[in-house]
């Protein structure tokens, strides 16, 4: 049966059509507020369109603990082991359907049969399981901003149109443990997006929002003995979904743990421990503040807290303390507050993550009641002269962005996959990470204070779709000091926990930010506070710290040195890493460490937001904004990280572990074997370090050994010499690797691993003789049409008209496709930095630079020697608006299939036009996809990001060297060439050499034409040829910044050579002794 409901709001008509599942829905008029009645709740509970119902029946926001039954399991700290815990993670059953009205809303009730619903697993998103359509936006609202509704009609094209709001109804049934009898017993949701109700037994429960901080109900008078039957109902949207419109995939659904846990009817029910170190950053004072509370319903008599704190499995002399608990009447809850000190505790850093345990005990006499545990790091904070300082040295934050993404399970990140993370984190030189914009899974700050990363703990707060609006609104007020609440609350005792950060992109903040910040400070004062909305400067930030986004380099320069202000400033966002981006990152890393107000920066983003896409068997891929048909999006939006969606590697990892580095290497002088080594870290020596040397040749590992670089102190710097060996032979390139590996096994990388290095040249690239050949046949024969020069085992077919090769023959095989080369190419397909952010793409597009039609002015060939014939061509290429290039080359061939090139370009064009590349490009049989070269690698280098590649001696596919981003474009540079080979599997192929400057060499599988239209590498069709680009000048990598100046192409005159030398036996050297060009972790 189909049912219309019609009601009014404020002057808006809606209308609501109902599809009965088994049960009849009851819908009434309503006009005035619009809020729904009781009798309403079948179509859309009130409570989802209340944004000041912030819960129903939810515990008070506390610290993440767990009982224990030993104090064997309270040192463990392993809160999922607990003998009281209980996990209801695993299958459930499953309902899912588009519109509230169509949901059953009797499932709730015991004698419901959901035997023929799907199942389920938990945690999980929804959509990843097959449900309903993932919807990527940044900034505009999924659903019709009419704050506070959600089920407004939006636009038609809108996902939301037909799926207005999905709703999940989940099912499962659980035994408490007998040994838990006459305790209390909670369950808890560690996330849920976005609002749930929860029945047990048939009876409701309560009700939550924020999907991204813990929602804790007490069901012991709701439970019985034996079997339990939880049911739970989640809205995709609710109210509180205004303030959670973050960058991200909009997922749904029981994402994180969900937990069973007991607790004793008298229960410590948060705490907060608070070090304090001494002035000498010694010995510390320690503060338990704990909240115990009644449960029970009689009156307790006074018992007891006790800390003690350990060193693994040992108490720490003398580190305890007690106080007294009053006596409770049922439901009274004490401030009980214990103290005592510590004598020259090991520091919490993040270079130094030494952690202690503290055991927590509320006793009645001498018998335990209740034992908790809490990691704790002892580190003071403080900020001095607009100086961000731990432990009484200044820090700088050198990290990045992270959203809780992976490409296969939605938001439900599992702790395997953290663990990954965490490990690339610190194998990448990254200290910090922005809990960019919600607070994370509980585990991850307890794994951040194990391995050490400094967080910036952002509450769960983003309105970016409608920026401003809310900073005033007094319905908004309560749920965004709630967000703070819970975020501080949760979170309060963990080392990692540096800042706290208000929220992401909801405007100027207002005085509901205000609000929150006071609240915050309330708290916890001993943490400074972040928000970037506030602006810069004391009249306009009333946080701790100045914050921007993408500050430029004039502009950070200015902030570092204005008088005017009087705190440490902080980038939260920077070095925007779209697909093809993050160019000179090294840069801002130098300011960083330069001014002692620039606390750092995080890198927008960790890692990209892709998410897999296979709900056609015949079509899987990994899918941006619109992927999955979803209106409205944001298309390229989340694919901005540092390394790809499943964490293999970018090419932005290793110029950000280069840039990072906290060791600086730098040569005094290279003749007497004279470093300089410059120690960054601020906490620790280098005695942690093996330092070792590599000489290569010719970019092949020839010889290595290791130094002593003695005792560099955190901050100092000390010459030191490397005493490296070698024999130099003529005619051959050397370099030198600096660097310096795990002394000993990390729980993020084995003895050995290579943090540090630095590549230095020794004796410069080898030049290219230019001297005539002797011997060997040559012949000269020309045609109206065209150019034949023939050699012993060669051939050569010039193209008079085209003005380029069109075959290039060894041993009777022609290594060129029909269309030939080299011709000259002056753009490429764009970056979207090189588009959409900074326009360059536009002038290319201006000019018609991707569609230059060429004229041949003039040809003249000549024997100029018994060995060597010249080849002269004059060609001028016509774009639009006027635009004409002018290239003039001389073609030497000589008798030993020697190609060597000599180019002059000019341009009739505005001078400042830049463009995408100044080279050549020769389509090439396929079949040479055997790739070798000397230059900058494994992977793409640009001349403004390649300091964290060395040169080397690299071999790999052509197939392999397109950069496989999602979106395919111009890829695969390689700078600082010096020669490159491509060949056949029998080595059949062609050796290009440089002559007078490096060259920036690609061979990829595709031509720019072939990768620009195409949305997802999948749809890439099969490669037809192998596209090589020798380039002079190659356009540096963007970011939400422009290209600087010095890596800037534009259209001004130049001039350069190559050499292209035929071969019938291109053999790679060992392959053993060569780095390989791929992308794992």
């Amino acid at each position: 049966m189909k049912m219309v409901n019609i009601f009014f709001k404020k002057g808006h008509l809606f209308l609501a059509f109902a599809l009965t599942l088994g049960q009849q829905a009851a819908f009434a008029f309503k006009q005035g507020d619009g809020f729904l009645s009781k009798a309403d709740t079948a179509f859309v509970p009130q409570e989802i369109q209340d944004p000041e119902n912030l819960g129903i029946n939810k515990e008070a926001a506390h610290a993440t603990l767990m009982p224990y039954a030993s104090l064997k399991e309270a040192l463990a700290g392993n809160r999922h082991a607990s003998s009281f815990s209980r996990s209801l993670n695993g299958t459930w059953k499953f309902n899912w359907v588009d519109w509230p009205q169509k949901r059953p809303v009797d499932f709730y009730k015991t004698d419901y049969d959901v035997s023929r619903w799907k199942n389920i697993t938990v945690p999980s998103n929804w959509q990843t399981a097959g449900y309903g359509t993932p919807i990527y936006t940044n900034i505009t609202y999924p659903f019709k901003k009419d704050f506070p509704w959600i089920m407004s009609t939006p636009p038609q094209k809108y996902t939301t149109y037909k799926q207005r709001n999905d709703v999940g109804s989940y099912r499962r049934d659980f035994t408490v443990p007998a040994e838990w009898a006459g305790r209390r017993v909670f369950i808890t949701f560690d996330g849920v997006d976005a609002g749930f109700f929860i029945w047990v037994n048939g009876r409701k429960v309560g009700y939550s929002v924020n999907s991204r901080n813990a929602a804790e109900f007490d069901l012991t008078n709701y439970l019985r003995p034996g079997k339990n039957v939880l049911a739970v109902e989640v809205y995709r949207f609710t109210s509180a979904s205004y303030f959670e419109d973050q960058d991200m995939w909009r997922l749904s659904g029981i994402f994180r743990n969900v937990t069973l846990w007991s607790v004793q009817q008298q229960h410590i029910r948060d705490y907060f421990i608070k070090t304090k170190l001494d002035a000498q950053y010694k010995n510390a004072d320690v503060t338990v503040t704990t909240k115990v509370k009644n449960y029970s319903t009689s009156p307790t008599r006074a018992r007891q807290v006790t800390v003690t704190l350990y060193h693994g499995t040992m108490p720490v002399a003398g580190s305890t303390g007690k106080s007294s608990v009053p006596a409770l009447q049922p439901g009274e809850e004490a401030n009980v507050t214990v103290k005592f000190h510590v004598a020259n505790p090991q520091k919490w850093t993040a270079e130094t993550p030494n952690l202690y345990t503290s055991i927590i005990m509320l006793k009645d006499g001498n018998k335990v009641m209740e034992t908790l545990s809490s990691r704790t790091g002892f580190r003071e904070i403080e900020i001095k002269a607009r100086v961000f300082m731990i432990n009484g040295v200044p820090v700088k934050l050198l990290g990045t962005n992270r959203h809780e993404h992976w490409p296969d399970v939605g938001h439900a990140v599992t702790e395997a996959q953290m663990l990954i993370e965490l490990n690339l984190l610190k194998q990448g030189n990254c200290n910090h990470v922005r809990t960019c914009h919600y607070s994370d899974d509980p585990r991850w700050y307890e794994l951040c204070d194990l391995y050490g990363i400094y967080l910036v703990a952002e509450a769960n707060v983003e309105c970016h779709g409608a920026m401003n609006q809310f900073n005033e609104e007094p319905r908004a007020k309560a749920a965004i000091i709630d967000r703070n609440v819970a975020n501080v609350e949760g979170f309060k005792n963990h080392p990692s926990v540096i800042i706290w950060s208000l929220g992401n992109e909801n405007g100027s903040g207002g005085t509901n930010f205000r609000a929150a910040l006071n609240v915050v400070r309330g708290l916890d004062p001993s943490r400074p506070t972040h928000y970037e909305g506030f602006g810069t400067g004391d009249s306009k930030n009333p946080a701790d710290m100045d914050s921007e986004m993408y500050t430029g380099f004039a502009a950070l320069d200015k902030r570092a040195n204005d008088p005017a202000l009087t705190k440490p400033f902080y980038i939260c966002e920077y070095e925007h890493s779209r697909f093809s981006s993050m160019g000179s990152l090294d840069l801002y890393v130098e300011m960083f460490h330069k001014y002692p107000a620039l606390l750092g920066g995080a890198i927008w983003e960790w890692a990209d937001q892709g998410l897999y896409n296979y709900r056609d068997p015949k079509r899987k891929f990994t899918a941006f904004g619109g992927g999955f048909g979803d209106q409205p999006n944001d298309h390229y939006s989340p694919m901005n990280g540092t390394v790809f969606s499943d964490r293999t590697l970018k090419p932005h990892y290793a110029e950000m572990k280069h840039a990072y580095q906290w060791v600086v290497i730098k040569a005094k002088d290279l003749k007497t074997k004279l470093f300089t080594i410059k120690n960054r870290y601020e906490f620790i020596d280098l005695n942690g370090f093996t330092a070792k040397w590599e000489v290569s040749e010719d970019g092949i590992p020839l010889t290595s050994g290791s130094f002593n670089v003695g005792l560099i102190s955190p901050g100092e710097e000390k010459d030191v010499q490397v005493s490296y060996k070698f024999t130099e032979k003529p005619g051959k390139e050397y370099f030198l690797k600096v660097s310096f590996g795990l002394a000993k096994d990390e729980l993020w990388a084995k003895k050995g691993f290579e943090l540090i290095s630095q590549q230095f040249e020794i004796t410069g690239p080898v030049r290219v003789s230019k001297e005539m050949v002797k011997g060997g046949s040559l012949t000269l024969n020309e045609s109206p049409g065209n150019i034949q020069v023939k050699g012993d085992d060669f051939r050569l077919e010039f193209d008079k008209l085209k003005g380029t090769f069109i075959k290039i023959e060894q041993s009777g095989i022609n290594i060129l496709t029909e269309a030939g080369g080299p011709m000259l190419q002056l753009w490429r397909s764009p970056h979207i930095d090189d588009d959409v952010t900074w326009g360059y793409a536009k002038g290319w597009d201006k000019y018609g630079l991707r569609t230059i039609t060429w004229v041949t002015d003039e040809v003249k060939s000549a024997k100029v020697s018994p060995n060597a014939i010249e080849i002269k061509a004059n060609l001028t290429g016509a774009g639009k608006e006027g635009f004409k290039v002018h290239h003039k080359v001389t073609y030497t061939i000589t008798a030993d299939g020697v190609i060597n090139a000599a180019n002059d370009i000019s341009f009739e064009s505005d001078p400042k036009l830049v463009l995408g590349r100044i080279g050549v490009r020769l389509l090439l049989d396929k079949s040479l996809e055997q790739f070798d070269y000397l230059g900058r690698g494994p992977l793409e280098t640009y001349n403004n990001r390649k300091g964290g590649f060395d040169i080397a001696h690299y071999h790999s596919k052509v197939s392999d060297q397109l950069t496989p981003y999602e979106k395919p474009m111009e890829s695969g540079n390689h700078e600082d060439v010096r020669w490159a080979n491509l060949a056949t599997a029998k080595g059949l192929g062609i050796h290009i050499t440089h002559v007078d400057s490096l060259l920036q060499i690609a061979a990829v599988p595709y031509t720019d034409e072939e990768t620009e239209p195409v949305e997802y590498k999948m749809d890439l069709p099969e490669s037809k040829h192998t596209a090589l680009f020798i380039n002079h000048k190659t356009l540096g990598i963007a970011s939400r910044g422009p290209v600087l100046e010095p890596f800037l192409v534009y259209a001004r005159p130049t001039t350069f050579n190559y050499q292209l030398r035929l071969h019938k036996n291109l053999t790679p050297v060992d392959k053993n002794d060569i780095l390989k060009a791929k992308f794992n972790r």
